[in-house]
């Protein structure tokens, strides 16, 4: 069994508690300053992955009508909240003109932590050095100021990229197949190189490409989309959150989906009231 497949709950002391309450006001500065990107929506006020589903509907159903394609490219980080690099966060902080009162809490918060695991009477202590605690107060908060620079990078206007939390979509349109890839390609290599940066490293063996098309004519259907030198895989439906998205943007797989689900529901209710 791989260990990097649990994520066990952080327990805090009440004084760290109290400290991350305070920490979390960071939140009332950015967003009544503006400051992040509309790009987010996860740990965010008023959005939901409904509300993330239909923007990524306003981007591709144009371009379907008008006999275009576009590819969509689903990427995972390893670790995401548990790979959180300190430094960057703080270097976020500062550029997001954070109270300067504020960041030096959070650099106190990120020195000197000890993670301590008891269990059959053994007690283990690590020096932590990076990462957010899991189900912290503050946790999603610092991870959204991480990411909002990889949010905001400079990309082309034939592209979109839009988070929830740490799950990553970005969505390239093109006139043709061979355009659209060529795009993808050029602007994954800008989001590696983030990553690089900032100490964070994205799964090729999780991440998936999809191309969309409503067009009837013979072409290359066949994408190389690379991620660390190596191609993604690609599939012909690709279930982001929650929700199926086909390649001509009909959602008769989620449709069905449901329908299984829901009958699967309705049998077991059946069975449990005779």
């Amino acid at each position: 069994m791989d260990p990097s497949i649990y994520r066990p709950i952080s327990l805090l002391n009440i004084g760290e508690k109290v400290l991350e309450k305070l920490i979390k006001r960071i939140n009332h500065h950015m967003y009544k300053n503006n400051l992040m990107t509309d790009r987010q929506f996860g740990f965010t006020p008023q959005k939901s992955t409904t509300v993330m589903a239909m923007e990524a509907k306003k981007f591709i159903e144009p371009v379907l009508e008008k006999r275009g394609v576009v590819i969509k490219t689903s990427l995972d980080i390893t670790g995401a909240f548990d790979a959180a690099f300190w430094p960057s966060i703080l270097h976020s902080l500062k550029e997001l003109s954070c109270h300067r009162n504020m960041y030096k809490l959070s650099k106190g918060y990120f020195s000197h932590r000890i993670a301590v695991m008891t269990t059959n009477n053994v007690s283990i202590k690590r020096r932590v050095t990076k990462g957010c605690p899991q189900v912290s107060c503050c946790g999603t908060s610092f991870w959204n100021m991480l990411y909002n620079f990889l949010l905001n990078v400079d990309l082309t206007s034939h592209l979109k990229v839009i988070a929830f939390a740490d799950d990553l979509m970005i969505l390239t349109r093109g006139k043709t197949v061979a355009e659209a890839e060529n795009y993808m390609n050029l602007e994954v290599r800008k989001i590696l190189e983030w990553a690089i940066n900032n100490k964070l490293k994205f799964i090729e063996n999780k991440s998936k490409v999809m191309l969309m098309s409503r067009r009837r004519r013979r072409e290359k259907k066949e994408i190389e989309i690379y991620v660390n030198n190596k191609i993604l895989k690609q599939v012909n439906s690709l279930k982001y959150l929650g929700i199926i998205f086909d390649s001509k943007l009909t959602f008769r797989y989620h449709i069905n989906y449901i329908e299984e689900k829901r009958s699967k529901l309705i049998f077991s209710l059946s069975r449990s009231l005779r």
